[in-house]
């Protein structure tokens, strides 16, 4: 693949080149032990409330057991990010002066705003106030000095709402960060690396979920920026690429992307119960997706306000032996495990990123230190591609069994013709590659690279889904659309598993959602000596 086609694959939130954003809001909030999280100093330039709500979403709960942390979360129409340090202080105090410095930016330069730009800045502030809590002097000239910039900076305008075509809205809320150019510090897309480590082979299902627009909560202890950070990967990782968007059904505009609110807690519960779907309506239930992080468990207690729960582990720099996989579950309980091919999937892409990362380190002269300095993705030994064994030691945990019937399959393939089954596996094993592609077209920003894997991959799954309604349609004699069958082929070229029932369920939904066509998944047989052997 091209690096042309690289890059109109990577798509990233609007206005992330090199806008600044324009503050909405600066506050302060500390802790005082007669009342508890107050606003201490705030400056507003809108009409937006910042009291009852915003101390709370700047300070998750159980945050006082952190030195410090980056939360994000969304306002009242507007993105957030408060930077949190545990200072010392007196007894009488608790020995804890805990001190929050948010802002809030215009949601219309992209999913966080671009709030991220002063992560560091609002860092440095809240330090200096956990100091001295009085010392808001650097707060005014931060203040000041980002009101100045508003003279000669416009805030994005976002599109209007009525009246303009997919491609105008679509460019409104996605841009191309050219694959030469590297992301920037403190930029949440950073983390994809440690997403891709902490999940492993989950990646794929969490992308499905994501896909078909499900409300997705992941749930974990403090400190809260990395699962913050995991709502925009995985938001960015599911957005629908503007290459293909024009291949679905008309009124399918509000799927293309997933909603992110980012960290949450008990004072969210009316948002969320806002955002259920209507019991009333079948088509009524795919746009109020969302995907967000909490450190309130009681929210994971009310199932009906989400579809998929994620249960991220304490740690994640555990040695690869000891390691926790985070626990994936629908709200009924349902375990969500990884297909035989997701795994094979994760093993090549873990080892190519392991190759170009090693490459790139030993260009720059910086092998030795690898390790040190780029931890991810390097420590585990249990997803080496070439040692096949390496899937016992998460199978259970992370991956669906090999079903009877493809055990079964194998064993006639062996027996009939081992190259006809080595071929078959070649065959899948290529496709994936050519949708990995030469990560070196991306140079310095490899996080760009994973995002490109991902979109290619949807690209493929809705380029291929396109064909075959096309061709269907077209054998149809009288022009009526009947119920789509999916084959054991169809179901390998987009790149799944032909094995696994979650995959055929994902793709039945999914035609349904984007192209409003009903599917059934069919299997094929082999005939061994009078007896019949399903496929799948």
């Amino acid at each position: 693949m091209s690096a042309s086609s690289h890059s109109s694959a990577t798509n990233v939130d609007a206005h992330e080149g090199s806008a600044t954003p324009q503050l909405a809001a600066l506050f302060l909030i500390r802790f005082d032990k007669k009342i508890g999280y107050t606003i201490a100093w705030k400056r507003s330039s809108v009409d937006v409330s910042l009291d009852g709500d915003v101390e709370y979403k700047s300070l998750p709960s159980g945050l006082h057991a952190v030195k410090s942390d980056l939360v994000y979360f969304v306002h009242e129409g507007y993105a957030g990010l408060s930077a949190f340090v545990n200072g010392r202080a007196s007894e009488a105090e608790r020995n804890a002066n805990f001190v929050a410095v948010g802002i809030l930016v215009p949601l219309s330069y992209g999913r966080l705003g671009r709030s991220w730009v002063f992560a560091e800045k609002l860092m440095t502030i809240a330090s200096a106030l956990a100091d001295d809590p009085n010392a808001t002097a650097p707060l005014e000239q931060f203040w000041e000095t980002q009101s100045k910039l508003k003279a000669s900076v416009s805030s994005p305008k976002p599109e209007p709402s009525k009246g303009h075509s997919r491609a105008r809205a679509l460019s409104s809320i996605t841009a191309v960060i050219p694959s030469d150019q590297s992301l920037p510090p403190y930029h949440p897309a950073l983390s994809i690396f440690q997403y891709i480590d902490v999940f492993g082979p989950l990646v794929f299902r969490l992308q499905q979920a994501a896909l078909l627009r499900k409300r997705i909560l992941f749930v974990g202890p403090p400190p809260v920026r990395a699962a913050c950070e995991f709502v925009y990967n995985l938001s960015i990782l599911s957005s629908i690429p503007n290459s293909v968007s024009e291949l679905l059904s008309p009124g399918t505009d509000d799927v293309l992307r997933l909603r992110s609110l980012f960290s949450i807690g008990v004072h969210d519960i009316p948002l969320l119960e806002k955002l259920r779907p209507s019991q009333n309506s079948e088509d009524d239930t795919l746009p109020h997706g969302w995907v967000a992080c909490t450190t309130d468990e009681i929210i994971a207690t009310k199932k009906p306000l989400y579809d998929i729960i994620v249960e991220l582990p304490h740690s994640y720099d555990t040695p690869s032996e000891e390691k926790r996989w985070p626990s994936i579950k629908t709200s009924d309980g349902t375990p969500i495990r990884a297909s035989q091919r997701d795994l094979s999937r994760f093993k090549f892409l873990h080892r190519e990123l392991r190759k170009y990362r090693h490459a790139s380190s030993t260009t720059n002269g910086n092998a030795e230190s690898e390790d040190e300095e780029e931890p991810l993705l390097s420590q585990s030994k249990s997803f080496d591609d070439d040692d096949d064994s390496s899937s016992e030691s998460y199978s259970d945990a992370v991956a669906e069994p090999v079903t009877w019937s493809h055990l079964a399959y194998l064993g006639f393939m062996w027996w009939a013709s081992a190259g006809e089954k080595a071929a078959y596996t070649t065959e899948e094993r290529e496709s994936d590659r050519e949708v990995l592609g030469d990560l070196s077209d991306f140079e310095s920003s490899l996080p760009t690279a994973i995002i490109a894997y991902f979109h290619r991959s949807t690209s493929t799954l809705v380029t291929q889904l396109a064909g075959l309604i096309e061709a269907a349609d077209d054998e149809s004699d009288d022009g009526e659309q009947e119920v789509l069958s999916i084959t054991k082929d169809d179901i390998s070229r987009i790149g799944l598993d032909t094995w696994s029932e979650a995959d055929k369920a994902f793709v039945e939904q999914f035609l349904w959602m984007y192209f409003g066509r009903r599917a059934q998944v069919t299997g094929a047989s082999l005939d061994c000596c009078g007896v019949r052997v399903p496929v799948f």
